[in-house]
C-alpha cells in the first residue's frame, strides 16, 4: 500500500470543505478602487483677464482676454470636468509647468447629498495668493464668473489645473490635467 503525503491530504479536505460553503465574491467598482472616472479638466476661466497683451520672461506673447490666477490675491477659478459614474464630490490641486510641483493640498468641496451622474459640470474655487487652493465651493454650478479685466507687471509662471473625484464611499478617481496651463501673474 502506498503511504499518502499528510500535506496534500489536508489540502483536499480543505477544497471539499470550502466547496461544500456556498459563497459569492463581487469585485469592487473600477477592480478595487473608485465607481467614478474622471475623463478631463473641460475647461477653466478666470475671474482675472489679461486687459492688453503681455509678453512673458520668455518672450512668449499674452493675448488681451487670456485667463490668468493673480498670484498677489485671491482669485475665483472655475474648473470644467466630465466624468464617468458617479461623482459625490471633486477636488482641485495645481502642478506647476516648469518645476512639475503639485501643490501639497488637494481642496475638496462638501459632499453633493447624492452621487452626480450626469456626466459633466463646474466646480468654482478661490484660490489665495502663491497659488495655494482656498476653498471648493460646494457642489457643481452653472453659475459663470465675470471676468475683471487686470493689468499685469510680471507673468511668475505657469500652472496646470489638476482634478480628482471622490465617490460616495469615499474612493477617489484617477487624476486629470487641464491640456493648457493658465499663466500666473501679478496684478495690478
Amino acid at each position: 500500500m502506498k503511504q499518502i503525503n499528510k500535506g496534500l491530504l489536508g489540502l483536499i479536505g480543505a477544497a471539499m470543505l470550502l466547496s461544500a460553503c456556498n459563497i459569492t465574491v463581487t469585485p469592487a467598482p473600477n477592480g478595487g478602487g473608485s465607481s467614478v472616472t474622471l475623463n478631463a479638466v473641460t475647461s477653466y476661466n478666470s475671474e482675472y483677464t489679461l486687459r492688453t497683451s503681455v509678453k512673458d520672461q520668455n518672450n512668449k506673447t499674452l493675448a488681451a482676454g487670456t485667463n490668468v490666477i493673480c498670484d498677489d490675491r485671491n482669485t475665483q477659478l472655475q474648473v470644467g470636468v466630465s466624468w464617468t459614474g458617479g461623482l459625490q464630490r471633486i477636488g482641485i490641486s495645481f502642478k506647476g509647468v516648469q518645476t512639475g510641483q503639485t501643490t501639497k493640498q488637494r481642496i475638496f468641496g462638501d459632499r453633493y447629498s447624492s452621487p452626480d451622474y450626469s456626466g459633466n459640470g463646474l466646480a468654482t474655487i478661490t484660490i489665495g495668493s502663491e497659488v495655494a487652493p482656498l476653498k471648493v465651493s460646494s457642489g457643481l454650478s452653472a453659475q459663470s464668473i465675470i471676468p475683471t479685466p487686470i493689468n499685469t507687471t510680471y507673468v511668475r509662471g505657469y500652472t496646470y489645473v489638476q482634478a480628482i473625484g471622490e465617490d460616495q464611499n469615499g474612493n477617489v478617481s484617477n487624476v486629470v490635467e487641464s491640456v493648457t496651463a493658465i499663466p500666473v501673474v501679478n496684478c495690478s
